[in-house]
């Protein structure tokens, strides 16, 4: 097995460990929950920026175009991000977040500006709910 496909499959055994994880959570956390997100984000934004360096900035597009399994990835991530987007939307709206800015995050860095944007979410749905002294 090459070092890129041991990786891939630690990735998925993270992600599915961590959904498997929040569906047995039966109450809402007491720590701070955007801390997910927030700390998801680095290491993912490290390894674009590392992937960026290595292959330039359009270097994903090869593997896109040049098999039909490289196009079905591509418009699973466009809709899943689309649809996580179109989601998160309504509740960042609902805390007084603007959508122009934020769509722009996801439009041109994908996951990364989504995670950013659940983090904020997530921490001002939370200081919304707390009591004013």
């Amino acid at each position: 097995m090459s070092q890129f496909e041991l990786i891939g499959l630690a990735g998925f055994a993270v992600a599915a460990t961590v959904m498997l994880l929040v569906t047995q959570t039966k109450e809402r956390v007491s720590w701070p929950g955007w801390l997910v997100p927030a700390v998801v984000v680095l290491p993912f934004a490290g390894l674009t920026g590392f992937a960026v360096v290595e292959e330039g900035l359009f270097g994903f597009w090869s593997m896109i175009a040049t098999s039909f399994w490289g196009l079905q990835l591509w418009f699973d991530r466009l809709v899943s991000v689309t649809v996580a987007f179109f989601l998160l939307q309504n509740r960042a709206r609902a805390v007084g977040m603007k959508s122009e800015a934020w769509v722009l995050a996801v439009i041109f860095t994908g996951s990364i500006g989504l995670l950013l944007m659940v983090a904020r979410t997530v921490d001002l749905e939370r200081r919304m709910a707390r009591p004013q002294r």
